[in-house]
């Protein structure tokens, strides 16, 4: 009888144990992975196709989504660390859509993003250009602050076509106002580690610090849309 007894405190222990470790698995969390940044980029809007979807075909009033094709081009890429793919200097080329929800201000994104390298320095053309890498990004857009601080966060995934290089990413677009006749950006020091203003940036005191659009930020006159992203792995 006591060893009957004994034997089964031994398998309600090891009973007790085996819940203990699943308990322990299902609990507690795992160390966070250490993301590491290893690029850099600013792009410009250069064109958006934007249509709005109503609610349905019967309500010509109320408005559900906002639908975007959008282009952006730019000439700075900044590598941080070694990686193969991204590479400093590079001009860089985004073909991109979203989807967002006018009820909520979020959507998702979702694009193609190309890196080039100037295989003729000596004149400026983008005839010159060849791409040495490519990368596909998701994500979600929100457009939420956009009407109130001139700025849209963006977030989501990166992965590199015909590379196993993949991470994260994190960004913002910096929307230019009108500000006494003069352009200006939210400052992308405060947006982002590591982005500089291009332009001058002044003071406005209480209201903060607030980066003047450059001459060569514009297009036609039109002062564009600037996209700051930060690339880790």
């Amino acid at each position: 009888m006591f060893s009957e007894r004994r034997c089964m405190r031994s398998r309600h222990f090891s009973v007790w144990l085996a819940l203990a470790a699943i308990a322990m698995v299902v609990f507690v969390p795992a160390p966070a992975r250490a993301e590491t940044p290893v690029a850099r980029v600013t792009l410009y809007e250069v064109n958006e196709a934007l249509r709005l979807k109503r609610a349905n075909h019967d309500d010509t009033s109320e408005l559900k989504r906002r639908l975007a094709q959008a282009s952006l081009l730019g000439m700075d890429v900044v590598a941080v660390g070694p990686t193969s793919v991204f590479i400093t200097g590079a001009f860089v080329k985004a073909d991109a859509s979203s989807d967002v929800d006018l009820a909520t201000g979020r959507g998702p994104v979702r694009g193609t993003i190309q890196l080039l390298t100037d295989i003729d320095p000596t004149r400026n053309s983008l005839d010159t250009l060849l791409v040495t890498g490519e990368l596909k990004i998701r994500g979600e857009l929100d457009l939420t602050t956009a009407a109130v601080t001139a700025t849209a966060p963006i977030t989501g995934r990166w992965r590199a076509e015909y590379s196993p290089e993949r991470g994260t990413y994190r960004g913002i677009f910096l929307i230019p106002f009108n500000m006494g006749g003069t352009y200006y950006y939210q400052n992308p020091a405060d947006a982002l580690p590591g982005f500089v203003c291009k332009g001058q940036v002044d003071d406005f005191g209480p209201w903060g610090k607030f980066c003047q659009v450059h001459s060569t930020e514009f297009v036609l006159g039109i002062p564009l849309t600037k996209a700051l992203l930060l690339f880790t792995k």
